[in-house]
């Protein structure tokens, strides 16, 4: 191999590497529409009847072919296919309802299609990168529990559709000291539309050194951005009551009860008993005079007839 073929290579590879150095990102959003540029300036003012556009993803994937003046379908791939619509002032390529699976690095290649054939003369590389925003976390209590002192809550805290995958998940716990605890988070991808779901629960026990208790939860997506926050839950203690005082009161409460039923009886019972007294002596009272009468009025009778016989 000759120097000049040396030099060649190595002049290959060093516009390979500043290539790949100076690659621009392009960030796209689920299911709308991108721009994906070319940056082809044309300073020959060659002629559309002369030139073939075609940008290419990975694995020789076309997305969308200009062949000296027209559209050519025949090489594109079919998930592309009324996707796309060229700018041929800009030659700016529009990606229209942008998936998860059309993130990768682009190519977009001009031909000059003079007298010898089509001839490269220009190419532009670009990264697509793909992002889908979750939806607002959500805090929900897993138990129907009332937060009393020497209890746990368990509380549930997730954001759906977002892509990619978040960063992380973290609970912030607001009381007299506020707290954060790190959550163990939990992701599920969409087999269909490749987004993500992910989640994270809380155990929360509670020790009564606050009368209440603010719970956030806060997705963190990525490090540059500021993280997405539920909606406050507000809880308020309540106190816990002792089952030994209750078991005291109860026996408390269970004897004095008794004594006010037995005394009860014990009165009613001597009413009564006062009342069949009384009753015996006014029977006893009204049933003298009656046998009284009896006795004397035959001797009254027995008076008269004898004075008669005289």
């Amino acid at each position: 191999m000759g120097t000049m073929d040396q030099k060649n290579i190595l002049l290959m590879v060093f516009m390979i590497s500043v290539a790949f150095a100076t690659e621009l990102e392009i960030e796209a959003f689920f299911n709308k529409t991108t721009k994906l540029p070319c940056n082809f300036k044309n300073p020959q003012n060659i002629g559309p009847e002369e030139l073939v556009i075609f940008w290419q993803g990975g694995r020789d994937c076309v997305l969308y072919e200009f062949y000296r003046g027209k559209e050519n379908l025949m090489y594109v791939n079919s998930k592309y296919i009324n996707r796309t619509k060229l700018n041929p002032n800009t030659w700016v390529l529009q990606l229209q309802n942008v998936q998860i699976m059309d993130q990768g690095t682009y190519t977009c290649f001009v031909q000059h299609y003079g007298s010898k054939g089509p001839v490269v003369i220009h190419q532009f590389s670009f990264q697509l990168s793909v992002f889908a925003p979750f939806s607002k976390p959500e805090i929900i209590q897993l138990d129907n529990k009332t937060a009393e002192i020497g209890s746990v809550m368990n509380i549930s805290c997730s954001a759906n559709q977002g892509y990619p995958k978040p960063r992380k998940m973290y609970w912030k716990v607001e009381t007299t000291n506020s707290t954060k605890y790190p959550g163990d988070m939990h992701v599920f991808q969409d087999n269909t539309n490749q987004l993500y779901n992910v989640t994270t629960i809380l155990s929360l026990p509670i020790n009564g050194t606050s009368p209440w208790i603010n719970i956030t939860c806060l997705v963190q997506t990525q490090e540059s951005m500021e993280p997405l926050t539920s909606e406050t839950m507000h809880i308020k203690i309540q106190p816990n009551e002792n089952p030994g005082s209750n078991l005291l009161i109860l026996g408390l409460v269970t004897p004095a009860c008794a004594i006010i039923v037995i005394l009860l009886i014990v009165t009613i019972l001597t009413n009564c008993c006062g009342m069949r007294s009384s009753q015996s002596v006014n029977a006893e009272d009204n049933g003298h005079p009656k046998e009284r009468d009896e006795v004397l009025e035959p001797m009254n009778y027995g008076v008269c007839e004898k004075t008669e016989d005289r």
